[in-house]
């Protein structure tokens, strides 16, 4: 027994001693590899920096696409994706960008994530999108869908079976279709699409064959480990959240709510408007045969003899704060229509309350343009310089067709204040618009732009609203509000 027992320990060490050594042999070797592969993908990434500037793109993106799978790295996905993009191939660019983006996200690189998010938008309207549908009674086990370019085997890309029957984003040219089965013949169907062109094809049910042709190995460009490749494992111990099948964007059928606050200038063009506090004004008018009437500011319902009064006012320029809210829906990805309100103060003291239906629309890159129309009110302090008394329309003949009167300011009656009574000149009051009626103009860029699946998406946005109004009868308004806030989209 205890002979066996020594043969079994001798076994032991002799195997450990075997498996430290292998180790210690292959570990080098191994991380040679690994260097390797490195350098051969930094000298086909300066190949293809030398292919760009000789004018030969498609070659230099090929170099690029190489490098990438022997080395994955955040900055040469995005150099492949602009690759993509000069060569004219902007399905494939796009969903290059949104890979980069992705990775730029991850790896904290805030200017790779803007020039992503730049060239996504920019392409996104020239994109060709094609939808292949399969129909349920053709679909076999093992069935692959794959487009490309008809005269490029290397570029046919497996199309998801999640993505039959959705558009999904192609390049421009002349395209090869192919699906493929086992023991089933393969089937092609070669087809031209344009810039910003819709095509659907439907693939038919495959015939008995001798099952799909041996394709040219095809060189997919990845992302680097454990950033967005969800074929690399995380780190030990590391859970990573599960990555959406698809890039989130701005859809439509959502609901849309901006929220921002206001600070800007604010003009009163208000001229004339009611003022109960110059009540007891008197003034006179002419009547019939060269007689003339006294007249009196103040409720001509309860004042016998009583005339309707307005005080006049100078211009003013205030400043103004306060917010805006717009409620709407997404028509679609690109329209936004709803209602806009807008809340604030002035200062000298008044206020504005406004509000009406609005539409906001993406019009080149981060910018939006919209359009409000607007109904409300608002009042501003102004220096009051007059009055006008109202002549009965009975008299205006009389009176040389005017239906009001012109009351200098020294003979207002009434005060602002105790030690403010308005005959001395310079006094402000508030300048009370009535019903106004206008419109209101957008300028948004977008700042910070966060397409999201959940109800969290939208864009930190810097917002003008130049504003007009019109009060009848009392003059008009003009405001430039500027904001800064969130819109949900």
């Amino acid at each position: 027994m205890t002979a066996q027992r020594s043969r079994c320990l001798a076994s032991s060490t002799i195997l450990s001693a075997a498996f430290v050594l292998s180790a210690n042999l292959f570990a080098p070797l191994a991380a040679h590899a690994q260097d390797d592969k490195v350098a051969r993908a930094a000298i086909l990434a300066r190949e293809a920096e030398d292919l760009q500037q000789k004018g030969n793109i498609p070659e230099a993106c090929n170099k690029l696409e190489e490098s990438q799978v022997l080395d994955p790295r955040g900055g040469t996905l995005l150099d492949l994706a602009l690759c993509r993009d000069k060569e004219g191939r902007i399905g494939t660019a796009f969903n290059l960008f949104v890979e980069a983006e992705k990775v730029a996200i991850e790896e904290k690189r805030n200017d790779r994530v803007t020039t992503t998010k730049f060239k996504k938008n920019e392409l996104f309207l020239k994109l060709p999108r094609v939808t292949v549908v399969v129909p349920a009674d053709v679909v076999v086990e093992g069935m692959e869908v794959r487009l490309g370019h008809a005269n490029d085997p290397r570029s046919l890309k497996l199309i998801p079976q999640s993505e039959w029957g959705k558009a999904v984003a192609a390049d421009p040219g002349e395209l090869k279709l192919m699906v493929s089965a086992p023991k089933k013949a393969t089937w092609e169907s070669v087809f031209k699409i344009a810039k910003a062109e819709r095509k659907s094809l439907t693939v038919p049910a495959l015939v008995e064959g001798n099952g799909p042709a041996p394709l040219p190995e095809i060189v997919q460009p990845v992302a680097p480990p454990n950033v967005v490749n969800p074929v690399a494992p995380p780190p030990t111990g590391e859970v990573k959240p599960p990555v959406p099948t698809t890039p989130a964007k701005h859809e439509s059928g959502r609901v849309v709510v901006d929220i921002a606050g206001l600070v800007g200038g604010h003009l009163s063009l208000l001229s004339r408007a009611p003022l109960s506090d110059i009540n007891g004004t008197e003034y006179i008018y002419r009547g019939s045969e060269q007689s003339e009437f006294l007249a009196s500011c103040g409720n001509t319902a309860a004042v016998p003899g009583a005339g309707s009064c307005d005080a006049t006012f100078d211009p003013q320029i205030g400043l103004l704060g306060g917010a805006t809210l717009f409620l709407g829906y997404a028509i679609t990805d690109k329209i936004q229509f709803g209602g806009r309100f807008f809340g604030g103060v002035h200062f000298p003291l008044g206020f504005m309350a406004l509000g009406g239906p609005s539409i906001s629309f993406a019009a080149t890159g981060p910018l939006w343009f919209g359009v409000t129309a607007l109904v409300g009110t608002t009042q501003m302090e102004a220096v009051v310089i007059g009055g006008k008394g109202e002549i009965p329309d009975s008299l205006e003949g009389d009176n040389d067709g005017a239906s009001d009167i012109d009351i200098p300011v020294e003979d207002l009656a009434g005060r602002a204040s105790e030690e403010e009574p308005f005959n001395i000149g310079g006094v402000r009051a508030g300048a009370f618009g009535g019903f106004e009626v206008g419109g209101s103009f957008e300028v948004s860029l977008i700042l910070v732009d966060n397409p999201q699946h959940d109800g969290s998406g939208g864009a930190l946005m810097l917002s003008a609203w130049p504003m007009g109004l019109w009060s009848p009868g009392h003059g008009a308004v003009v405001s430039l509000p500027i904001g800064f806030g969130y819109r949900f989209y």
